[in-house]
């Protein structure tokens, strides 16, 4: 398992962060520009030295202050994706990838095999031979993600790993991801400013406010009590996953847990839909409109958003409105009270 909690100064702020994340799993870490998000992976892999707490992965103790003990980057088992893909630029997409392995000993023709193995993977093996200062970010952040997972590191560490990537892509290379830290058992830290990555990506979200952790939990636990306007803006959307078949009509029909749900094109297999709370109309029936979906069950929480006021539902799969708060007085919104969420397919978003 690895664990982190450090502090240390950070410009007009300190970094005070805790953090544990179990093997085969992925953590998000989130938070608004210049929050530390990038300096806490920085510190886990001991390309910055925090002023005082303490980083262990497993029994290995990578930093302590108190003990003063610092391994330095090369010796501690990590594999870290930048945001600004941190290649070289002068070496082929296949040597970027093997250079790691190379460098640990690893004979040149295992170095290579697992690196077009790699890049297989991430669907960029026609570009092995090519130097990486020619490709696009989106080709470069693929080669950077095959790279960090080279030498099977025990942490990886993902700064942004998708940004760059057409949203086409992202869902396969995404999945290979996961797939690789559940396979491996590598302990993940992701850090995105993406609220649907965050959630596709972990379970367990932490946010961070000017370097201190404000609050940390599921996605849902965020969306229904966030404690701050930056975690109820990011946390906000409505992620639901299930699996896709088209129908007739231009339209699709999205099964999670058991309930239809349609969405606009045409999809196949497993898909991740989003909707925004503010496009989410709630009744007391079923109103005669031209939305196709609906979903009916009782507030859970109710509470003030702005100007208007965040609603948690129920429903199956549960659901969160946002409307006036004029609306929700009109429709006497409170605990246990029965509502009907509607919301039409071309306001849902598959991802």
């Amino acid at each position: 398992m690895l664990q982190i909690n450090v502090q240390t100064a950070l410009g007009r702020f300190a970094l005070a962060c805790d953090l544990r994340v179990q093997p085969g799993q992925a953590l998000a870490l989130v938070g608004a520009s210049g929050a530390g998000k990038t300096s806490t992976l920085r510190a886990i892999a001991g390309l910055l030295r925090p002023q005082c707490g303490r980083i262990s992965q497993d029994d290995e103790c990578w930093f302590d202050s108190e003990r003063h003990i610092f391994v330095p980057p090369q010796g501690r088992s990590c594999g870290f994706v930048f945001a600004e893909y941190a290649l070289f630029g002068h070496l082929s997409a296949l040597e970027n990838v093997a250079f790691g392995l190379r460098a640990c000993g690893s004979a040149n023709s295992f170095a290579r095999e697992r690196a077009r193995e790699l890049l297989e993977r991430f669907g960029v093996l026609s570009l092995a031979d090519r130097k990486v200062a020619s490709l696009s970010s989106g080709e470069m952040q693929r080669v950077a993600i095959a790279r960090a997972l080279a030498t099977s590191p025990a942490v990886l560490l993902l700064d942004e790993p998708l940004s760059a990537i057409d949203v086409e892509r992202r869902a396969p290379v995404r999945e290979a991801l996961l797939g690789h830290i559940a396979q491996s058992g590598a302990a993940a830290v992701v850090v995105t400013h993406d609220p649907v990555e965050a959630m596709l990506f972990a379970d367990q979200l932490i946010v961070l406010e000017r370097g201190t952790v404000v609050q940390r939990g599921s996605a849902s636990q965020l969306r229904e009590r966030p404690r701050s306007s930056y975690v109820a803006a990011f946390s906000g959307v409505n992620l639901f996953t299930g699996t896709a078949h088209p129908e007739a009509g231009g339209v699709s029909v999205v099964l999670i847990n058991g309930t239809p749900l349609t969405v606009l094109g045409s999809w196949t297999g497993h898909v991740a839909v989003v909707i925004d709370p503010d496009s989410v109309v709630l009744s007391k029936t079923r109103p005669d409109s031209s939305a196709r979906n609906c979903l009916i069950g009782p507030v859970m929480h109710a509470f003030p958003d702005g100007g208007a006021v965040r609603v948690s539902i129920a429903s199956s799969p549960p659901i969160v409105a946002r409307v006036t708060s004029q609306s929700a007085a009109d429709l006497d919104i409170k605990p246990g009270a029965d509502v009907v969420a509607t919301f039409k397919a071309s306001e849902m978003r598959v991802h």
